[in-house]
């Protein structure tokens, strides 16, 4: 069910973060399992996806990551930049070269670069997304930077945003930087924006 309008952001973000944490441990694995199922249709050989090592209570996609690099596709990882917010993505290859961010203590991998306009299809985390394609992270404003170059033109990835159902409001508080996502992958299916809102794409 979806929270009703609320204007503060701080207090939003704790709701969501409440609704997040009290997804039990065997609901996070069916989730993980049934958000590959749902977007299987994605992971085409050939593609460069963009994904992210869940943090905290985020749903995991590593059942999914995995998917996409048996089948073929190029999978690429966040990269915190030594200045700005703009985030890197980095293609993950054989070599272990993992390593922890010495300021977040995330872990990232060293591999060759991309930008996000650079990917086919790129999975964005997201702390609440709202009926109109708007979403709410945690406040660092990587994604918002990442993702600026859609103000100005259109093209680069696919964007789907990753979330359990319960993070779903009807609005979050919105900036004149904010950029709609194209999709919404969660638990019961996989969605596209129109017109009218979110509707179904695949899934139950």
């Amino acid at each position: 069910m979806n929270l009703p309008v609320v204007h503060d952001k701080q207090l939003l973000r704790r709701e969501l973060r409440r609704r997040r944490m009290a997804v039990s441990r065997v609901e996070r694995g069916r989730a993980a399992l049934a958000v590959l199922r749902h977007a299987s249709r994605l992971l085409g050989r050939g593609k460069r996806i963009g994904g992210y090592l869940a943090a905290g209570s985020e749903l995991d996609l590593e059942p999914l990551m995995s998917a996409a690099l048996f089948r073929g596709a190029s999978l690429f990882l966040p990269r915190i930049p030594h200045r700005g917010r703009r985030l890197w993505f980095s293609r993950i290859g054989a070599a272990d070269r993992w390593f922890s961010h010495p300021r977040y203590g995330i872990t990232e991998y060293d591999g060759m670069l991309a930008r996000a306009e650079n990917l086919d299809l790129l999975f964005v985390p997201l702390l609440g997304i709202d009926d109109e394609g708007f979403r709410m992270g945690q406040g660092g404003g990587f994604y918002d930077a990442t993702l600026a170059y859609r103000r100005r033109r259109a093209g680069g990835p696919l964007l789907v945003g990753v979330a359990y159902e319960c993070q779903r409001v009807a609005q979050v508080p919105r900036e004149s930087w904010d950029v709609r996502l194209d999709a919404l992958l969660t638990e019961a299916g996989l969605y596209r924006l129109t017109a009218q809102g979110w509707q179904r794409w695949y899934g139950s």
